[in-house]
C-alpha cells in the first residue's frame, strides 16, 4: 500500500545521510572504484587508483567506503534505504576494521536491514569516546519500551503506531495524584519528539503516524530494559517517599 513517504523526490546535491527511496533497488554507490572482474573476492578493495575526494585527500579506501564510514559514525544507525547500505554489506570487513581503529564495534542485522556503532567500554585511560553518551526522558524511556515490545510482538514486517494509541497507552502510567493531563500530553508529545530526533521512530508526512525503526530491538539492551520496565511502574506512582527525581533516564547507549 503506498504510503506519503513513497512520494519523496531526492533532488541532486541533497545532503549525504538523507535517505532516498530508490536506494532499496538501486542504491546510489560508485561501483567505478571496484574491480568486480572475478579475481578478487566481493568485498576486496582493489589496487587500482582512487579518485581523490578533495584536495589533499590521503586516504586508501574507494569514497563509498569512506562516506558510509562517516554516516556510520554520524547518524542514529544506517538502514536499507540508505545509498551506503550496500557499500556496508560489500565492505563489512574493511568497514569493521576502521571503526575498531576508533574503538567503536559494527553491528549488522541483515535480516531486518540497518547497522549501527557501539562505542567500547573499556577502562583505559588512553581510549577517548567517539560517540557521546546521551539520555532520555523518563517518558521518553518508557515510550521507547513500549515501542519496542509493539516491534518484537507484531507479525508485519513494517511496523506502524498512532500518536493517539502512544497517548492512550502513556496515560494509563499518569499517576493518580496528576491532575494536569494537558500537561501530561504535552510531555508524551516530548517524548514522541526526542524518538523521532533520533531516529527511532519516523513520523509519516500528512498524518499521526509513526514508523518504528527495527534497529529498536538492538539499541535497547537487557540493562536498558529492565531499567525502563522500572521507569514504567515509577510512572504509575510507585514513587519512593523520598521523591526520586524521574525526570531523566541515562540509557547508557546512543541511540541517535
Amino acid at each position: 500500500m503506498s504510503t506519503p513517504e513513497d512520494d519523496v523526490v531526492v533532488q541532486e546535491g541533497d545532503d549525504l545521510f538523507v535517505d532516498s527511496p530508490e536506494a532499496i533497488t538501486e542504491p546510489s554507490v560508485d561501483l567505478s572504484h571496484f574491480a568486480f572482474d572475478g579475481s578478487e573476492p566481493v568485498g576486496t578493495i582493489s589496487e587500482a587508483r582512487i579518485d581523490a575526494r578533495f584536495d589533499g585527500d590521503t586516504s586508501a579506501l574507494p569514497a563509498p567506503v569512506c562516506y558510509a564510514l562517516q554516516e556510520l559514525v554520524a547518524a542514529a544507525h544506517v538502514s536499507a534505504r540508505s545509498r551506503n547500505w550496500k557499500t556496508i554489506e560489500v565492505h563489512e570487513e574493511i568497514i569493521r576494521s576502521r571503526l575498531s581503529e576508533l574503538n567503536l564495534q559494527l553491528e549488522i542485522n541483515r535480516e531486518h536491514k540497518y547497522a549501527f556503532t557501539r562505542q567500547v567500554s573499556e577502562n583505559d585511560p588512553r581510549q577517548r569516546n567517539i560517540l557521546r553518551a546521551q539520555t532520555l526522558t523518563l517518558a521518553a524511556s518508557v515510550l521507547a519500551l513500549f515501542l519496542r515490545q509493539k516491534y518484537l510482538t507484531s507479525a508485519d514486517e513494517s511496523v506502524v503506531t498512532e500518536r493517539g494509541e502512544i497517548i492512550d497507552h502513556m496515560l494509563t502510567y499518569k499517576p493518580v495524584s496528576d491532575t494536569d493531563e494537558a500537561g501530561f500530553i504535552k510531555r508524551i508529545d516530548a517524548a514522541i519528539n526526542q524518538l523521532e530526533s533520533r531516529k527511532i521512530i519516523r513520523a509519516l508526512p500528512g498524518t499521526d503516524r509513526f514508523v518504528v525503526h527495527g534497529v529498536i530491538a538492538s539499541l535497547l539492551g537487557p540493562e536498558q530494559v529492565a531499567a525502563y520496565t522500572e521507569a514504567y511502574r515509577r510512572l504509575a506512582g510507585e514513587h519512593t517517599e523520598e521523591g526520586t527525581d524521574l525526570t531523566e533516564l541515562d540509557d547508557q547507549e546512543r541511540t541517535s
